[in-house]
């Protein structure tokens, strides 16, 4: 290259001379030259054609699936039906057994209380985690027991006879 000649760019090199479709020069709305505009969808186009933003349309946001808040609060609904038969089975005299079925209980209830927090604070069904969350807590054996203790201790006196 010497001097005075005019540099062009490599893709006007490549090109022979021609430029490339994706480079077109617009002109821009007051009139000044050499400002390049590419189209990234047809709002975008829509746009720099009206010089307007339409405001009619909420822009649209994909919404977060509530399995894991369903999940949650399924597992916190299934575990008061599961302490419910271990209250049963205690009823029953078989103190041994109904423990163990509550010791699965405070897991299953520890799971869907994680799960439905999850879901309450990731937005991935609000408001079934909420409800799964206060579920879950009061299906608690631990927590059945030591609201028991506070409230009424004359009723686990009846429990011992």
């Amino acid at each position: 290259m010497t001097r005075g000649e005019p540099v062009t760019p490599k893709s006007q090199q490549r090109t022979g001379g021609r430029r490339p479709a994706s480079s077109t020069r617009r002109v821009a709305p007051d009139g000044a030259r050499g400002v390049r505009a590419v189209d990234r969808s047809d709002e975008f186009a829509q746009l720099l054609r009206t010089n307007t933003v339409d405001v009619d349309r909420p822009p649209s946001r994909a919404r977060r699936s509530p399995v894991v808040g369903k999940v949650g609060l399924a597992l916190a609904v299934a575990s008061v039906a599961v302490d419910a038969s271990a209250f049963a089975v205690f009823m029953g005299g078989e103190v041994d057994f109904a423990g163990g079925i509550c010791f699965v209980v405070v897991f299953l209830t520890v799971i869907a209380a994680v799960l439905g927090f999850v879901a309450a604070v990731g937005g991935l069904g609000r408001w079934y985690g909420v409800v799964a969350v206060f579920i879950a807590f009061a299906a608690n054996p631990v927590v059945i027991v030591v609201v028991l203790v506070v409230a009424a201790p004359e009723v686990l006196t009846q429990f011992g006879s």
